[in-house]
């Protein structure tokens, strides 16, 4: 685990990464570093080759542009699906429209706060995902390892499928209100786990998810409304198992 910082006053920024470091030292809480950058290019730099399911405190308005930490929120998404997502700002209005940026973000802390309930958010944040990570069953994450060895986790209650692209190895992984870009084998990823059902050469599909089959049209129909086309191949499958055949 590791904490990532987007603050581009220096001042605030020093405080932020001192408050967070004493704190992870005091509780004695796992710490793979703390991480304060004053730019998204920055930040962005740092989280290459960085592992799933961090911390991130974000200030929206970097640098004059209002929004610049919505659209960090957004590419760090691609990058950690897990991880939880704070924005640090004077700008909670922006909370209602998060959602049209796809981040999930956890909660929002008001710069204007006095001085011991800021600190307090921040610790309570820290706290949230120390106990949410601790009582989370590893059974319930998907990881997989790319081709360019990039680690992809997500749960697996939050997976729809899996889908080839036009372009060679790269598939998409398909969450609720989240896309994940990666390279891999959907072959390899259906051998690791029962929790998926190939019913396509280009669909990998989460049982769970699926809420009808229609054998006359070859179509399923996930909770989401999605509908996915079934192959020959993955009819046989679907009529293998007992809550489709």
């Amino acid at each position: 685990m590791k904490v990532f910082i987007l603050e581009d006053d220096q001042v605030q920024q020093f405080r932020l990464e001192s408050l967070i470091r004493d704190y992870l030292l005091q509780k004695k809480y796992p710490n793979g570093g703390v991480v304060a950058c004053g730019n998204v290019r920055d930040l962005l730099e740092e989280l290459v080759d960085v592992p799933q399911n961090n911390i991130y405190f974000l200030d929206i308005a970097i640098n004059r542009d209002k929004d610049a930490g919505l659209r960090a929120a957004e590419k760090i998404r691609q990058l950690d699906s897990l991880g939880q997502i704070s924005f640090v700002t004077t700008h909670n209005e922006f909370a209602p429209i998060t959602y049209e940026y796809r981040v999930n973000a956890h909660d929002f802390i008001d710069k204007i706060l006095p001085q011991d309930e800021f600190d307090k958010k921040v610790l309570d944040n820290i706290d949230h995902y120390i106990e949410f990570n601790r009582i989370k069953p590893l059974g319930q994450i998907f990881s997989y390892k790319t081709r360019t060895d990039k680690l992809i986790e997500a749960r697996y209650s939050d997976i729809y499928y899996f889908e080839t692209t036009g372009n060679a190895h790269q598939l998409l992984l398909q969450m609720d209100g989240e896309t994940v870009s990666f390279f891999g084998s959907l072959s390899k990823i259906d051998a690791q786990s029962d929790t998926f059902v190939r019913i396509h050469r280009s669909y990998l599909v989460n049982k769970e998810r699926i809420i009808r089959y229609y054998k006359k049209e070859k179509l399923v129909l996930l909770d989401d409304d999605t509908e996915l086309p079934v192959s020959r191949s993955g009819a046989k499958i679907l009529g293998k198992m007992p809550a489709f055949s």
